[in-house]
């Protein structure tokens, strides 16, 4: 998979901060309706009372991770002003499918002549990542904290680039730089606690001053004991993460992130029927009811994996039984598809895997055709080019994998990310480890993302492979301490566990 830290490819811009509170030039209105809310200094423009009001409330939950009441709110909004530039901004960043994206993105854009200024940057910004253009949209950015060097958005807007580009230390300055310009901006302290306990290097002390922080701030949002049970159960406190998790459920009964958290950690405890319920009353709460994957993975952790296989089948038949949009069923069975290809991968089963595949690419044409986004569409085609050369090496036709690997670089040639090349190494790592190359392996394993546990993983076993015993165990180490659920994890567990074990014993 691609990088785990990241949104879903299809949201790739949502994680855009911004929104407004001072007054600036009007473009397309005779009247302007000021903000003076603490820390939103970017200009908003409307007519409309009743349209400010629902896009401030829809603005406090976007704030707290409330996506789903946020775009409730920025709808309600749009009803009353439908070019409500802003309003329309953050209805694309809560955006529920990748067509649902798609059409609020272009819709945002075909507003630029209605614009202020800071909108229209924020349009800008929204073109530069389409065409994967990181230095207009590094300039841009820039340009917003100058030009409002008072708000905190601005410099949470800057933040959020250096952080989707791995400049964690600079990411992190500039959060702080935000929460100096407005201690009371909550999605700074999110962030900041979110970057150390997740991100290299991290500082598991500063996670909790900021997780802190924002209990305090925010005692009422399930998200902010959503972050400080994911801080417990980093630290293996595991029955406070579950209090944390229910404590963020009964302030929303309604959240489901909170319920399918309660799971993740009854996962890791061991409690499968307990996790299973969560992640069936998750399900029951949530908007439209596709999640399959982590319900899948306690039956992985079972040591079952034919049941794991069997669930997602029969889960993702059942999906074209809900009255829901096809682009989030087609999510759903997404989400589904990868699980299953991680497992048959893992199991060694290429009929199963080939199977797999090419129900995945079918899928992926539909979600890149609704997303309409040459960046969605080279990182799919590098996705989809990376499942085919997992299928040659599962089917042991090296050779093949190899020339196919490069077509995992070749699809994403145009884009200017940092992190493109990962899946393109970790293929070679690992066709170069089943060839017996360790030192070519070691080479690839060591360009990819230190902190995915399943790139970890092949660092230990290229190691282990190759001698270096020591190195091999340390990393084998830090992957038992994981104490967050992922397919990739359940299906390793169990496996490192025994061969530290049979170390230990020597």
């Amino acid at each position: 998979m691609f990088k785990i830290k990241r949104l879903p490819i299809y949201f790739t811009l949502v994680a855009m901060l911004f929104a407004a509170s001072c007054k600036d030039s009007e473009k397309g209105k005779e009247t302007e309706v000021e903000t003076d809310y603490a820390g939103n200094e970017l200009p908003v423009n409307t007519d409309s009372e009743e349209a400010m009001e629902a896009f401030k409330e829809g603005l406090e939950y976007f704030d707290k991770g409330s996506s789903r009441k946020a775009r409730a709110k920025f709808d309600e909004a749009l009803k009353h002003d439908p070019d409500f530039v802003s309003a329309q901004m953050y209805r694309s960043y809560t955006a529920n499918s990748a067509k649902d994206w798609a059409t609020n993105r272009d819709k945002f854009m075909a507003l630029r002549d209605k614009a202020n200024d800071a909108e229209v940057m924020m349009i800008d910004i929204t073109e530069a990542g389409m065409k994967s253009d990181l230095d207009r949209e590094l300039e841009i950015s820039k340009k917003m904290v100058e030009k409002y060097p008072k708000s905190a958005r601005a410099m949470d807007n800057l933040a959020i680039f250096y952080d989707n580009n791995d400049e964690e230390e600079k990411a992190r300055e500039h959060w702080k730089k935000a929460l100096e310009l407005n201690p009371e901006y909550v999605p700074a302290m999110a962030s900041l606690g979110t970057s150390y306990l997740f991100d290299s290097p991290e500082d598991k002390g500063q996670a909790k001053k900021y997780f802190d922080m924002l209990v305090k701030k925010a005692p009422n949002s399930p998200r902010s004991h959503i972050l400080m049970g994911d801080y417990y159960r980093d630290q293996d406190q595991l029955e406070k993460a579950l209090a944390s998790y229910e404590k963020a459920a009964s302030l929303d009964p309604e959240d489901e992130g909170a319920l399918a958290k309660s799971g993740h950690a009854n996962s890791i405890l061991g409690n499968y029927e307990e996790a299973r319920q969560n992640f069936k009353d998750a399900r029951e709460v949530s908007e439209f009811g596709t999640n399959l994957s982590a319900e899948a993975n306690t039956y992985v952790y079972e040591g079952k994996s034919g049941e794991a296989l069997k669930f997602l089948d029969e889960g993702t038949k059942s999906l074209d039984t809900l009255d829901v949009p096809e682009s989030n069923r087609n999510i759903g069975k997404f989400q589904a598809a990868i699980t299953a290809a991680h497992i048959a991968m893992h199991d060694g089963d290429a009929k199963r895997l080939e199977q797999i595949v090419n129900n995945l690419k079918s899928i992926s044409k539909k979600l890149t055709s609704d997303a309409n986004s040459p960046t969605v569409t080279a990182n799919q085609n590098a996705f989809m080019n990376y499942w085919d050369t997992m299928l040659l090496v599962t089917q042991k036709n090296y050779k093949e994998a190899m020339n196919k690997a490069e077509t995992i670089k070749k699809a994403v040639d145009s884009l200017n990310n940092p992190d493109k090349l990962n899946p393109y190494h970790r293929a070679l790592a690992i066709i170069h480890y089943n060839m017996g190359n360790t030192e070519k392996a070691v080479e690839h394993i060591d360009q990819t993302d230190e902190d995915y546990i399943h790139d970890k993983y092949w660092k230990a076993k290229i190691h282990e492979k190759a001698g270096n015993t020591e190195e091999a165990m340390a990393l084998y180490e830090e992957i038992a301490e994981e104490r967050f659920n992922s397919i990739e994890f359940a299906l390793i567990r169990d496996e490192v566990n025994q061969k530290l074990d049979k170390n230990k014993a020597s």
